[in-house]
């Protein structure tokens, strides 16, 4: 799904149109990054009461978190919706086929910045 930026900031019960939690992008080169799309993202733990709906689409879920880089415990519905990136499997499928990130690792610490890889 390519490099994750996460604004927790965001993160809340009823998902916003345009607020969306992550940003995606797709590592291009040695050190660019591409923007290939957008996610938004609900814990349970933010006491939703039902699957959330954004632009007439049910988020996906519940899951679990996504490990490494997010706790099993963490279980949640997302929504990723590939703008910048066309995705064989649709706008609105879970992952992209298109992305690559062959041989990279993006993983850093929350205390770096809100950049995850998954």
């Amino acid at each position: 799904m390519g490099v994750h930026f996460i604004n927790t900031a965001n993160i809340g019960p009823v998902p916003d149109p345009i607020k969306p939690q992550v940003i995606l992008y797709e590592p291009v080169g040695k050190d660019s990054l591409r923007l290939t799309g957008v996610e938004w993202f609900v814990p349970l733990a933010t006491g939703v009461k039902e699957r959330p709906v954004i632009f007439g689409q049910s988020m996906i879920g519940p899951m679990e978190g996504h490990q490494p880089i997010m706790d099993k415990e963490v279980i949640h519905y997302d929504l990723p919706v590939w703008l910048y990136k066309d995705n064989p499997a649709g706008m609105f499928s879970q992952s992209n086929a298109a992305v690559k990130c062959t041989g990279r690792s993006y993983i850093v610490t929350a205390s770096d910045t809100p950049m995850e890889h998954h």
